[in-house]
């Protein structure tokens, strides 16, 4: 409760006011990774399936407080150093689940502004969720689980933030995995788990994509094949996935794929000179910071919105609370 008190302290005009003078006075670049829109009601709750409403509302206060321009724009910097003009921010959304053409298309058409969406292509290709988001869907209600030698978990149900630290926990664990392991122990989890939520998180088709990329403002980048965490794997696989996931984004929406994003923001530096070998003009990684002038397109950060992000909360992350 004093937390919170302290946040709606931290929350109001005045005091919010000089916060954003302060974080934003060398005219940095906020740039927000979403993952996908939900429905207000039903669906999977977890962190990455934002409901649609709430991203209405944050798009509404973003669009007062922010200039939100494309990556492009972005990445072109500012001469005059920002002065007299507002801040400016990038909205990017990553993975390619079908929430963003089910919700984020509808919103783009009433609202128009700028997205960068990074697909990865493995799921879109094969009509199968990735590992992550089959544990999700699995995981709804309460119950115990055991996954292999990673423990047992215990769920609570109920859904909300409590249900979300429960599961948390059994994706990071899932991550620390050996890749070839992991797969195994997903499928693991989700015999233990209950029946997928309506809708399930899972990716678009080829034609909704393409659907989506058609829409003007909409840019398309890559985020590997198989959405593997790349520095767990060799670089010549890291870069096979890179160029696949390029290559057939190419082909199924007939854009240039000019930006890629790392998966789960994994990067390196040999990582990072891979994908300016294969000709990409930027690279986003996740960090809880906004990209200063002059920063590496090569590792641009971005800070993470999610589900249980209220419009308090997200307006202190704005300013680095």
């Amino acid at each position: 409760m004093i937390r919170q008190a302290a946040l709606s302290v931290l929350a109001t005009p005045p005091v919010l006011a000089v916060l954003r003078r302060r974080a934003l006075k060398d005219d940095p670049v906020t740039i927000l990774c979403y993952h996908t829109l939900a429905p207000d009601t039903g669906g999977a709750d977890g962190w990455t399936a934002l409901r649609a409403g709430d991203f209405r509302a944050q798009l509404s206060y973003l669009r007062r407080a922010y200039d939100i321009v494309d990556l492009e724009t972005a990445l072109e910097g500012s001469p005059e150093g920002g002065r007299g003009r507002r801040p400016r921010a990038v909205l990017t959304f990553d993975d390619g689940d079908r929430g963003l053409h089910a919700h984020l298309l509808p919103i783009l058409r009433e609202t128009p502004v700028p997205v960068t969406i990074y697909v990865a292509t493995e799921q879109i290709e094969e009509g199968r969720p990735f590992w992550f988001d089959r544990v999700v869907n699995a995981l709804q209600g309460a119950g115990e689980i055991e996954v292999g030698d990673l423990g047992r978990f215990r769920l609570p149900g109920g859904g909300g933030k409590a249900q979300w630290a429960a599961i948390r926990p059994i994706l990071q664990a899932l991550k620390a995995t050996p890749p070839a392991d992991r797969e195994r122990l997903a499928d693991l989890v989700v015999a233990q788990g209950g029946p997928a939520p309506s809708p399930a998180l899972g990716p678009m088709t080829k034609d909704q994509l393409a659907d989506l990329a058609a829409h003007d403002g909409v840019t398309i980048g890559a985020h590997s094949h198989g959405h593997e965490l790349l520095d767990q794997i060799p670089l010549a696989a890291a870069e096979a996935s890179v160029a696949r996931s390029r290559d057939a984004l190419r082909d199924w929406t007939g854009q240039e794929v000019r930006h890629f994003a790392f998966p789960n923001g994994n990067h390196s530096a040999a990582l990072r000179d891979m994908v300016m070998r294969l000709g990409f003009a930027s690279a986003a990684i996740l960090e809880e910071r906004t990209a200063p002038r002059g920063c590496d397109p090569f590792a641009l950060p971005r800070l993470s919105v999610g589900r249980y992000d209220d419009a308090t909360r997200l307006k202190l992350r704005l300013v680095g609370i």
